[in-house]
């Protein structure tokens, strides 16, 4: 979010630059691509400093920054917690706690969806479909509903994992309800301003499309592409997968959509151009079900895997968009998820090793590892915002680096 706030130097006030903010999941356009220039890459003469760390509890919510402020959820002892901290600092500047079970069904459990924040206002998810408008600096409800109670939503197996979606003044969400599965909220108030579509709710969280007033849904039947302004369906796509785990998000590329699942169903480029979406190409070679890959140059780079028993044969990949043929694949980040930064890919493992991969088809390049969390299933994607790499794990421990070169 390229946000500037000069306040001036004759009121004696500091000035404070946040020039590339964080402000939802998969960053500010959803695409995991952080437009930051300035990365650091050498590390052969140490290890990037380590700024601040804090714990938040069980969950998979990843990290969100805009305006100095960093939000993160999780879980511990009955309770769901929100976290506000100082970006620079790690100070706590408020939490809301509010009731949630842990939801372990088959993992971990904990919090899921990844908070989002725009012009003072925090929006949050829980696994159980509570919804809540905070005001971002105070942490105060503003208001709040429920997706089952009010809207009557149908919460998917594993809970409510997908993150809101906010353009303008409008939140959609993915309810998963028969009648009216995806509903658009006014941001202000929390009415309801349309309701559209029967699709089950999945995993992966509602894709804006670039330069164009549409959004995409992968839901747990497949894709569907709707208008933004009041949810009309343009078109549709089936890609069902075992369990209803569509996870990943889709990958916008030009007029066309990679879309990735595990358990036997892999990997369709689809031509969304048309009001009947065909597939370009299919690959059972690859299969991205809960990290989503990153486009750059004509090119596809993903964590390919299934959790569970099989993850031990997972491995980071390149694929070329135009074929779906598989240029090179590494061991060795399990079910871990990705980021490009800087035309560098940043990869955390699901062990919690962070490392730095050229952003290349000629070969895989890794440039750096470290060692940044500890524990198992981190499948949380590391957020890159104003210099600082904040990583987070499934039991809680938060970690900000200082990642700028300058």
């Amino acid at each position: 979010m390229r946000i500037i706030l000069w306040l001036s130097i004759f009121f004696g006030v500091t000035v404070f630059s946040f020039a590339d903010d964080w402000p939802m999941f998969g960053g500010e356009n959803g695409d995991f691509i952080s437009d930051e220039k300035g990365l650091l890459k050498d590390w052969k003469d140490k290890d990037p400093e380590i700024l601040w760390k804090y714990k938040v509890g069980l969950g998979f919510s990843s990290v969100v920054e805009s305006q100095g402020y960093v939000y993160s959820q999780g879980y511990s002892a009955g309770k769901n917690t929100i976290f506000c901290l100082d970006s620079r600092s790690g100070s706590l500047e408020w939490k809301k706690t509010y009731p949630c079970p842990i939801g372990d069904n088959y993992f971990k459990g904990g919090s899921r969806s990844t908070p989002i924040v725009d012009d003072g206002s925090l929006y949050i998810l829980s696994h159980q479909g509570d919804f809540y408008c905070l005001d971002a600096i105070t942490g105060k409800v503003r208001w709040s509903l429920s997706l089952v109670d009010d809207l009557g939503g149908i919460r998917p197996t594993w809970g409510y994992a997908s993150s809101p979606l906010l353009y303008n003044d409008t939140i959609i969400l993915n309810t998963g309800a028969e009648d009216g599965s995806i509903v658009a909220l006014d941001s202000s108030t929390g009415k309801v301003l349309w309701k559209t579509g029967h699709y089950p709710a999945s995993y992966a969280s509602i894709l804006k499309r670039r330069n164009l007033e549409q959004f995409l849904l992968f839901h747990a039947e497949g894709v569907s592409l709707h208008d933004i302004s009041n949810g009309m369906e343009i078109a549709s796509y089936q890609h069902k997968t075992r369990y209803g785990i569509n996870a990943a998000q889709p990958v916008e590329i030009n007029q066309n959509f990679l879309v990735s699942s595990a358990y036997g169903k892999g990997t369709a480029f689809v031509d969304f151009s048309t009001a009947k979406p065909k597939a370009i190409w299919k690959s059972s070679k690859v299969a991205s079900q809960i990290s989503t890959p990153v486009s750059k140059d004509g090119f596809i780079y993903g964590i390919h895997g299934q959790a569970g028993a099989r993850s031990r044969f997972s491995t980071l990949f390149c694929m070329n968009s135009s074929n779906g043929k598989v240029i090179w694949q590494q061991k060795g980040f399990g079910l871990g998820t990705i980021i490009l930064v800087d035309d560098t890919l940043v990869v955390l493992s699901d062990q919690g090793e962070l490392a730095l991969v050229e952003a290349t088809s000629k070969k895989y390049t890794e440039l750096f590892r470290m060692q940044v969390l500890g524990g198992k299933e981190n499948w949380i994607p590391p957020t890159y915002a104003n210099g600082r790499m904040h990583c987070r794990s499934s039991d809680g421990d938060w970690v900000c680096l200082a990642m700028s070169e300058k």
